[in-house]
């Protein structure tokens, strides 16, 4: 199922910005709630909206998908997370041995998981233009009052914002510059400067 993901980007003195959402995280999360493994343990600890029914195998011996999908997200992350990769190739890739009950519960339920990512990157196409631009206006003026902008000797950064469908409007620091942030907060530009501006002064210390 091949679809474009938008991507909105702006460049400043030592800083450029890129908001987009992701369809690996999309998989990845799906797959965590519909193995019935609790948000609040692993990766952006909130659940996705709308909610995902779990149906894990009650067989599976405890805490063997949270393990096997925790190492998954690990490797997702730390990959290359901005990475658009198909999502039969995503999905496909689970079944190379290390992540046995992981790979059979994406396998049974592909179709769900893969129109679960579809449909929100169709709704972030569509909707996102009604609150990602003045998102971008806020980072940037965070960055300028945090002093990055005209700053001699700050490394070239790239911040990167992916959009989720997470029940909760927060938004969580994944990696060096990566910022996971949940549509509902996207579209709430008190609560978003409320999270955004402390992550800036991590990035940017």
């Amino acid at each position: 199922m091949s679809q474009v993901v938008r991507v909105y980007y702006r460049r400043g003195n030592n800083w450029s910005l890129s908001i987009n959402t992701n369809p690996n995280m999309l998989l990845a999360l799906y797959l965590r709630d519909l193995g019935g493994i609790d948000p609040s343990e692993v990766g952006p600890n909130s659940a996705l909206a709308p909610a995902v029914k779990a149906r894990g195998q009650r067989q599976v011996a405890p805490g063997q998908i949270k393990q096997e999908w925790s190492s998954w997200w690990d490797s997702l992350i730390t990959r290359e997370p901005t990475t658009d990769t198909d999502p039969m190739d995503l999905l496909a890739a689970l079944g190379d041995g290390c992540y046995p009950e992981l790979a059979k519960l994406a396998h049974a339920h592909y179709g769900q998981a893969t129109m679960f990512a579809h449909q929100h990157r169709e709704n972030f196409s569509e909707q996102s233009k009604d609150y990602i631009p003045a998102r971008m206006d806020e980072v940037e003026r965070i960055l300028i009052d945090h002093g990055v902008e005209h700053a001699h000797d700050v490394k070239e950064t790239q911040i990167h914002v992916i959009d989720i469908p997470l029940t909760e409007p927060r938004a969580w620091l994944i990696g060096g510059a990566t910022i996971v942030a949940s549509t509902s907060l996207l579209r709430d530009g008190r609560a978003f400067h409320g999270y955004i501006q402390p992550m800036v002064t991590i990035i940017f210390p």
